[in-house]
């Protein structure tokens, strides 16, 4: 590719700071977390100063709900209170918590139900979960030496896990719990999810932690199930086991992230280390001269079969493509040590 990194760091930053992103929502959560990764590689300020106008504006405006998906913003909120030191930032994401801890719907099983903005799933839980909300609670507990966040963000983890991953390493897309059972298929991005929160969780948790081991093995276990779908362009198709769904590239960006953020951990192997870089370069392939990375597809909800993932749009510029693809760019930034700053 004749860009370099902080190039392309540089035009999908700015592509993304182009969006009309305008509600407090988990593809604006999912954008922001991607930024903010990428400030904190090249300590560039106008990111900073992005973030912080962004959520500003959002509470001003008594934008943020109080959803499951919609807690993805309050990565970010975390990031700048942490700056900044602004109580108000604090309150929010005290506040969230407490609406984790007390107020979320839940199936019988003490799981989250996955309830966003615009609707809800009774009786479901979804992957995508554990990244929008499950490990904010850790995240945001351990910020604020709160165990009981801690502990109920550890607890969602291993529910999602003991109901969604299969004994080859990868996660259906969602539970029933009226079917008692899984509901979905082997979702690509859902496995994004997946891993990018037992690598954030490796990464934020002791190795002293009772259960840091056991996430260990999740993770080896999921990249191992990977590893056996990997198509020959370094992408997953949608529908993982399905070669007949079409490639996508947020997966793809979203799992390299896992792995190289997780590959100082745990004995990745030159072989899972190389299905990471292989899916980084095709990733970075689809990324077009404006900065936006192509071949994502849309916002997905839970589908009866592999047909009904197949024909979901991929043709529109998405803020979670983008987000998942600079928190990419942000791990390769600091392993090649070219971490510019004005991105």
């Amino acid at each position: 590719m004749s860009r370099n990194l902080a190039a392309i760091s540089r035009q999908v930053s700015q592509a993304t700071r182009r969006m009309p992103m305008s509600e407090w929502n988990w593809s604006e959560g999912v954008a922001l977390y991607g930024l903010v990764s990428l400030w904190k590689t090249t300590k560039d300020e106008a990111l900073l100063l992005y973030l912080k106008a962004w959520i500003d504006e959002q509470l001003e405006q008594g934008r943020v709900f109080e959803t499951v998906n919609a807690t993805a913003p309050c990565f970010s909120l975390i990031e700048l209170y942490v700056s900044s030191g602004e109580p108000r930032y604090a309150d929010i994401i005290k506040s969230r918590i407490d609406f984790l801890l007390h107020r979320a719907e839940r199936l019988e099983n003490g799981a989250f139900e996955h309830t966003l903005v615009e609707t809800s799933f009774g009786g479901q839980m979804w992957v995508d979960t554990l990244f929008m909300a499950g490990l904010f609670l850790v995240k945001a507990g351990l910020l604020f030496e709160d165990r009981e966040a801690v502990e109920e963000g550890l607890n969602q983890y291993f529910l999602h896990v003991r109901h969604l991953q299969q004994e080859n390493g990868l996660y259906y897309h969602g539970w029933d719990e009226r079917k008692n059972g899984p509901i979905g298929c082997l979702w690509a991005r859902g496995n994004a999810w997946a891993a990018i929160v037992s690598a954030e969780l490796l990464i934020l948790l002791p190795d002293t932690e009772m259960a840091w081991s056991e996430i260990k093995d999740i993770l080896v276990r999921q990249i191992a199930g990977l590893s056996q779908y990997q198509d020959i362009s370094g992408l997953w198709t949608t529908v993982i086991d399905e070669p007949n769904t079409y490639l996508e590239t947020s997966a793809a960006a979203g799992i390299a992230y896992a792995v190289k953020r997780a590959e100082r951990f745990i004995n990745i192997g030159e072989t899972h280390a190389g299905m990471a870089d292989r899916a980084a370069r095709a990733a970075l392939a689809y990324v077009d001269w404006e900065g936006v990375l192509r071949g994502v597809s849309a916002g997905t909800g839970v589908q009866k079969h592999a047909g009904e993932y197949h024909v979901i749009a991929q043709h529109r510029a998405e803020g979670y493509g983008q987000g998942l693809l600079l928190m990419l760019l942000s791990v390769m930034l600091a392993e090649s040590g070219d971490a510019s700053e004005n991105q």
